[in-house]
Parts: structure tokens; sequence; C-alpha cells
């Protein structure tokens, strides 16, 4: 055998089986510290968290906070002992938010996070946080209780969010804002404002969640949403959930964006382009399956600081190019709550009221009751198909 040949392969498998050598598993028990193992870590290590709650007491506003690239962080939880099989984190002093992974700035990321295993309780920002990473999973945790956003992944890029659940947020159980190529798997969001929202983002998949119980199921939202702007985004693809009986609370602060979203919604796409919203079981929401409004006419009887009027959008406020394709909708629009927009509650809502008209949008082969359209004749849009 001529190894010259082969030399270039054989070296790559000798690094590899180095580096495999080199990585280094921390255990934690309870009564110490996570933070510690996270500290003492190095890029391609493993810490395996055991049954316990934990309770971090540094003085830093993370209860977790992992700067080194390629960690994996995972909870040993044992589902057949209960909640006493739980790797539970819980607030310490001045501890905001849950876990925080974040690179150096934007143009220097965090490469490669692992996030599974955990429960994470009752912090006053989110549970789970990524700002500047990529390549990043989070997968099979539980949020509970974190008063902004159970999981949240900003400025990030190239991650799977799976089998997670999180419920009892005053913003968003599921949050991914300013995203791209991050794929939002079958998980549980409940009890919250809003299930899901996606904002500045794109190559966003969101596909087989359970989505219910919250005051919005999903929310595509104009960048204006956020409050400071950004991005329209593009590619955002909803295909083969189920959004079911979201029909509040809303308890979002009042004076937010959040607060002002009626209850009742399965699907809202608020002044963005080029979503999918395919295959979708939208079933029992009070106000509307699917709604496709521009962002003027839902924001004209807003705050000033949010309405057209007063403060133009910094993008295109109208839906363009967007299909709605075989969905299944059924129980939807009964009960709609007091709104200046009940009178156009229906299953399906396709509501241009200023202009530009919306370009490209297309509604086919869905199967439904009632709907409201804007467009010539009431019809809903075709023109895209």
């Amino acid at each position: 055998m001529n190894l010259r040949r082969f030399s270039p392969l054989l070296g790559i498998a000798l690094l590899i089986a180095s580096s495999a050598a080199e990585a280094v598993v921390h255990r934690v028990h309870p009564g110490q510290s996570i933070q510690a193992a996270v500290d003492a870590a190095s890029p391609g290590d493993t810490i395996l968290v055991y049954p316990g709650t934990y309770q971090e007491t540094h003085g830093g506003q993370y209860g977790v906070h992992v700067t080194t690239d390629n960690l994996r962080l995972i909870g040993r939880a044992r589902r057949s002992l209960g909640e006493a099989g739980k790797v539970r984190l819980v607030p310490g002093p001045g501890q905001e938010t849950g876990i925080m992974a974040v690179g150096t700035s934007p143009t220097q990321y965090l490469q490669r996070f692992y996030l599974r295993g955990f429960t994470v309780e009752g912090f006053s920002h989110h549970g789970i946080m990524t700002r500047w990473v990529s390549d990043f999973r989070i997968e099979r945790n539980e949020f509970i209780d974190n008063l902004e956003n159970g999981i949240f992944p900003i400025l990030s890029a190239n991650g799977m969010v799976r089998r997670n659940v999180s419920y009892g947020s005053l913003d968003t159980a599921l949050w991914v804002g300013s995203v791209q190529n991050v794929r939002i798997l079958n998980n549980e969001l409940y009890d919250s404002p809003i299930g899901i929202e996606i904002t500045n983002s794109t190559d966003v998949t969101v596909k087989r969640n359970d989505i219910h119980g919250n005051a919005v199921g999903i929310g595509l939202f104009h960048p204006n949403a956020t409050g400071f702007g950004g991005s329209l985004g593009a590619n955002m693809r909803v295909e083969r959930n189920h959004i079911h009986d979201n029909n509040g609370p809303n308890n979002a602060p009042p004076g937010t964006f959040q607060a002002d979203l009626p209850i009742g919604g399965g699907v809202l796409l608020l002044g963005v382009d080029e979503a999918v919203i395919r295959l979708n079981k939208i079933e029992d929401n009070d106000f509307y399956g699917v709604a496709i409004v521009d962002w003027c006419t839902a924001m004209v009887a807003g705050p000033e600081s949010r309405n057209c009027t007063n403060d133009p959008p910094l993008d295109d406020p109208t839906p363009d190019n967007n299909l709605v394709s075989r969905n299944r909708l059924s129980g939807n629009a009964t009960a709609p709550p007091a709104h200046p927009l009940a009178l156009f509650a229906e299953e399906f809502i396709y509501l241009i009221g200023f202009p530009p008209p919306g370009v490209g949008n297309c509604f086919e082969r869905n199967t439904y009751s009632t709907h409201f359209s804007t467009e010539p004749g009431g019809l809903l849009p075709v023109d895209g198909c």
C-alpha cells in the first residue's frame, strides 16, 4: 500500500482522534456549581449535570454564562423519577437570564453550543438566550415561567430548537429574532402571549410543533414590532404544525407590542414577505385561523409610537409573495374578543387596508368554512399561485 497516497486522510484521522482524546467530561452534582464547570471547560468538552436543583451564587446577570466554543451542556434528567429526576436551574441573586451563550462580537461568533435536558424556571428575562452563536442546538429542555421569553435565539445562525417544552412567559414562549437558517421542530409551546414569534429572520422552518393556549399561536411580524426596525426577512416556512385553542389570556406588560395583540389567533402574518404556511392543522382559535394583515392597518388603532400615520415604517408595510396552501382549518372565529378589527373575524383573513396592495400572495387548496378578503369581489388572492 502506498501510504504517501493516503497521508492526507491519515492526518485528518489522527487529528480527530487526538481531539477526541483531549476532550474532558466535567460532572456536576447537587451542591456544586454549573458555572464553575463551564469556566473550567475547554473547547470540545462536555458538562454533565445530575438531577437536583441548582442556584448559582455568583453576582452575574446570567445563571450560566457560556463563552467557550464547542461546549455540550447536558442535564442527566431521569424522567422515570418525575420532578425529583429533573435538572432544575433557578435564579440566584441578580440573575435575569437562566442560560446565556454569547460570542465576542457580530464578526466573531461563538461556535457550536449544545444544550439538553435542563429545566430552567422563574427567571425575570429569558430561560435560554443565544447571541452571536453559530451552529447551536437546544433540545429536550423545559422552560417554565421565564417572564420575557422562554427560548430566545437572537443574532445567531445555523441552529436547531427541537423537542422542548416552554410555557408561562409574558412575551413569547419561543422567539427567534435576526437569525439565519434555524429549524424549530417538535416543540410544545403554550400559555404565553405568543407561542412562536419570528422577526427579522431568513431561512426559518417551523415544523411539527404543538402550539396552544396562547393569545396568538404563531406571529410572523414586521420589524417595527421589535421597536428597532431591521430586515423584513425571507423564506419563513410554517409547516405541519398543530395550532389550536389559542384564546389567551394575554398577560403581556401594558404598553408593549405583545399586549396590543387580541386573543384568539392561530397564525398572524403581519406585514411580512415570502412566507410559506402549509399543511397545518389550525382549529378552535376564537378570532381567526390565519390572518395576513398589512402593518399599517393592524396598527391604525394602536399607539402613536407604532402606527403608520405618526411613525412611517422603516420597511415596506405590505405583505407580498406569501403562500398559504393545503391547511386544514376548523372551529375558528366563533367568539372573537372586543377589538377594532373583530368585525373581520373569519377563519381566513386577508386585510390590506393601506396602499400599496399586496402582490404575489396565494391561497390554494385549503380547507375552511369562512373568510374575509379586501381583494376585488372579496376573494382570497391567487395571483402568486
